[in-house]
């Protein structure tokens, strides 16, 4: 992972630290606020900035949403329950921050 575009990341999600599972390095995003459907709520996120499961980035949250996404899945990561939607096609050559923003684009 890039250390410049993570203390990037960093400088706006002040509590953000990477986590390693397996391989994959993710970021965790602790009491993130998610905009979703218009409503504001606060998350841990987990992001994962490379290939996961078929898609070539992903956005895991804390818990599902049933206002936004589709075709939710439960992934064990961390030795914790993640819950992530059917969003593909963000590539990981983008800075981490543009692929959070991807990612919850999708939740607006």
């Amino acid at each position: 992972m890039d250390t410049q575009q993570f203390e990037d990341l960093q400088a706006i999600v002040p509590g953000a630290i990477v986590m390693r599972d397996g391989a994959i390095d993710y970021v965790f995003l602790p009491g993130f606020k998610v905009q979703v459907a218009g409503t504001e709520r606060m998350l841990d996120c987990l992001l994962c900035p490379v290939q996961h499961g078929g898609y070539t980035t992903r956005l895991f949250l804390s818990e599902r949403l049933t206002q936004r996404g589709q075709n939710w899945s439960v992934h064990n990561i961390l030795g914790r329950e993640w819950h992530t939607w059917s969003w593909n096609d963000v590539p990981p050559t983008l800075p981490l921050m543009q692929i959070l923003l991807a990612h919850l684009g999708a939740l607006r």
